[in-house]
């Protein structure tokens, strides 16, 4: 029997998954428990909700995986640092992160006695972007790929290109530390305003309201002439000798950019509190630059000849916009991005690639589904509710046939309800699915600021999902290419748009979810219901949070609904109502 525990540890997004002979049980993130987003360090609560979850005692694991390898890279990394980085600080924090590594399983041990792993439990250092395209290729099921990871840096690499055949992986090209797309993004992000880890989708959807006049600027002064993905490191900060990278608890560093990157657009210290212009232009702009390096990432791949499939994570790949741009270059035949192509999902990536080492003939078992997180019994719920006294004052009802709840739930949003809905398993991932998601009717073009004022309370620019039933994608989007995971945006018909204006973003895009029957019935049922009365087979759906982690537990949702103006909460089978 093998029974793999893999981590993302000690780098943000921490979390944990249990592996059992080829079988993916349950995976969690750390924030998702502990409330803080993109926690980092060793998610302990993670590992104990594993465990509880998949009714594995902790000395029933044979290998522990984690998504990083110190050895990656070694010769580089050394020399990197005897020439930068012997003097300063910086050389602290990269053996404190060195220690822990090899720590793990002390670790471990300490924060769950009296019980203790098997003594002949295996740690397993796996490469960063090996893990991330793991994490791609076999959930894919295509025979051959080439696997594509873009991140900010993951063990002194930034980008990595392998070969991928017959369930083997084969890591052939990586560009290495300090040149970085990640970095470029994220670095952008901030000098706009944005300064939590982590923000760099509220660019991505800033971007749309710009004109990327300042694209020319940005390829000839911040990337170097005739190298294609290096960066003009007099813009930036990341390689300084005392530069703060901390990820320890909620994820700190310093800012990216330099005062240069500043005077180069004549600004300085943006503020988001009142978005400007200059702003939306630098988005548009530097989404545009990425867009651009991307694409000739791909054509790159093409010129190897590996494989006319991409498997493709890393953080890089969760720009939606984008990624759009991939599926229009038609560089590729078949494009395949994990529902957690981020750090999160390293943790998964990494014990496949272990239970590969284990048994290259292993088949796996459920890698498509997001939906492997805790799911709650209705007498938790019933619970929950009975001990909540702030709840006595609305109406809750139990509905035993779910045909009958979702009939209700669908009349609710019809009469431009906004609905958190929490249902069975959590999914794992950025990204709301459909079982811990805020829905709401996308015909009201009045629903948007509503839902981001009075519940998100989040910038008014925010973009929401629509999310369709998968059979009618082609009437709304002019293609039936499946997108469970919201991995692209995609032009909504012109005809359409202004029939769900709650979802339709300034460009005419969406961020499409396609939702099928025997991935998600639950939430395939509601919106069928909602099709039924309004012709429309379409929901807004964004997460189940308001500037927090998507919620895990009914406590956690019962206190959103509580603190914010959702009209409705839905609990498996309970419906309370304002």
């Amino acid at each position: 029997m093998s029974v793999i525990l893999g981590l993302n540890c000690n780098h943000a997004d921490s979390s944990a998954c249990i592996i059992k002979n080829g079988k993916l049980l349950i995976a969690i993130e750390e924030e998702r428990i502990n409330r803080i987003k993109h926690w980092a360090g060793l998610p302990i609560n993670s590992i104990k909700e594993c465990l509880k979850n998949s009714k594995t005692n902790i000395n029933e694991i044979t290998d522990i995986s984690i998504n990083t390898n110190p050895l990656s890279n070694i010769n580089h990394k050394i020399l990197y640092f005897l020439k930068n980085y012997l003097l300063g600080k910086k050389k602290y924090e990269i053996v404190t992160r060195l220690k822990k590594k090899i720590n793990l399983k002390k670790d471990i041990n300490f924060q769950l006695r009296p019980e203790l792993l098997n003594e002949k439990v295996k740690i397993h250092y796996i490469d960063h972007h090996l893990s991330h395209i793991a994490s791609a290729y076999y959930p894919s099921n295509f025979d051959d790929a080439v696997g594509l990871s873009i991140d900010g840096f993951g063990d002194f690499a930034s980008i990595c290109i392998a070969k991928c055949n017959k369930g083997e992986i084969k890591l052939l090209k990586k560009y290495l530390f300090p040149h970085s797309l990640g970095v470029f993004y994220e670095s952008f992000t901030q000098l706009i305003g944005f300064k939590n880890y982590g923000d760099e989708y509220k660019m991505m959807g800033l971007s749309s309201f710009g004109i990327p006049k300042y694209e020319s600027l940005i390829l000839d002064k911040v990337f170097k002439k005739g190298k294609k993905y290096e960066l003009n490191l007099e813009f930036f900060k990341h390689t300084n000798r005392n530069f703060s990278y901390k990820f320890e608890g909620k994820p700190n560093q310093n800012d990216l950019y330099s005062e240069k990157l500043e005077n180069l657009f004549n600004i300085n210290n943006l503020k988001i509190e009142q978005i400007s212009d200059i702003q939306k232009n630098i988005a548009a702009s530097a989404q545009k630059v990425f867009e651009i390096k991307l694409i000739e990432i791909c054509n790159e791949i093409k010129d190897m000849n590996i494989s006319k499939n991409l498997v493709y994570a890393g953080g890089c790949a969760l720009n939606s916009l984008a990624n759009k741009k991939i599926y229009d270059s038609k560089i590729f035949e078949n494009i395949f991005i994990p529902y957690a192509p981020g750090d999160g999902g390293g943790s998964i990536g990494s014990a496949l690639v272990v239970s590969k080492k284990k048994n290259k003939n292993l088949k796996f078992l459920n890698l498509k589904t997001p939906f492997i997180g805790p799911s709650f019994l209705d007498e938790e719920i019933k619970n929950q509710i009975k001990n909540n006294k702030e709840l006595s004052k609305f109406k809750i009802e139990f509905f035993e046939n779910q045909n009958s709840q979702y009939e209700k739930i669908a009349k609710l949003l019809k009469e431009n309800k906004i609905v958190g809905f929490f249902n069975d398993q959590m999914e794992f991932g950025a990204r709301a699915l459909g079982n811990r998601s805020i829905i709401a009717n996308p015909c009201d073009a009045k629903i948007q600021d509503i839902i981001n004022s009075k519940i998100k309370k989040r910038e008014m620019f925010r973009p929401f999902a629509p999310a369709i039933l998968s059979e009618k994608k082609k009437e709304w989007f002019n293609n039936d290419h499946p997108n469970p995971y919201m991995s692209a945006v995609e032009i909504i018909n012109k005809d359409k748009q202004n029939l769900i204006p709650a979802v339709t973003h300034i460009d005419g895009t969406g961020r499409v979810q396609t939702v099928t029957r025997d991935i998600n019935r639950n939430f395939y049922n509601l919106i069928e219901k909602f099709y039924q009365l309004s012709n429309v087979p379409i929901l807004l759906n964004t997460s189940f949070n308001e500037n927090e982690p998507i919620v895990m537990s009914p406590k956690h949702a019962i206190d959103c609904f509580l603190r914010t103006d959702m009209d409705v909460i839905v609990l498996n089978k309970f419906v309370i109502t304002r």
